[in-house]
């Protein structure tokens, strides 16, 4: 009995108990990029920007319709090698059109793409900050979530300090 005793008194007395508490967090960036001022400021632009283009785009394509409706219009008229430099012109102004429009499709992603990017750079420290005051070891991002307490979802209010500190964003 007396070794039963002397055994439980050492370990209460010389083992360590360890409390580690890590506090985890997770944010819907998405959200945020969506809802806040500054993040939905940026969309408004880049939408705006795309009914701009797409309005252009189909501007010309009317006038190439236009065109070749006209060039089929004088086929009997003109003479065929009139004819086959206007198809060939007309040929080489479609090619030259496409060209262009896959050029600004490629200049709007990236242009949407850097801006995000820029929106970002400037929400990460106030991630860190947040991170800080608030002693959270971890920030996840919630689209690499499988189950989650929604306690631990910080994103609505980093959205309040995000439109706190980011006013507004002109997309560059």
């Amino acid at each position: 009995m007396k070794k039963l005793l002397s055994l439980i008194l050492f370990f209460l007395f010389f083992t360590n108990t360890v409390f580690s508490e890590q506090k985890i967090a997770f944010i819907d960036l998405d959200k945020v990029i969506s809802t806040s001022k500054s993040g939905s400021s940026i969309l408004k632009q880049l939408t705006d920007l795309n009914k701009k283009n797409l309005q252009f785009l189909k501007d010309e394509e009317k006038k190439f319709q236009e065109k070749e409706t006209k060039l089929i219009s004088q086929k009997n008229i003109i003479s065929e090698n009139d004819f086959k430099n206007k198809v060939n012109e007309l040929k080489t102004e479609i090619k030259n059109y496409n060209q262009n429009r896959n050029k600004m499709l490629a200049d709007f992603n990236k242009l949407k793409i850097d801006n995000t990017n820029n929106l970002l750079k400037l929400i990460n420290p106030i991630l860190v900050k947040f991170s800080n005051d608030k002693e959270i070891a971890i920030i996840l991002q919630k689209k690499d979530l499988v189950v989650a307490k929604t306690q631990l979802d910080i994103t609505d209010e980093v959205i309040k300090i995000v439109n706190s500190e980011v006013k507004e964003f002109k997309i560059k």
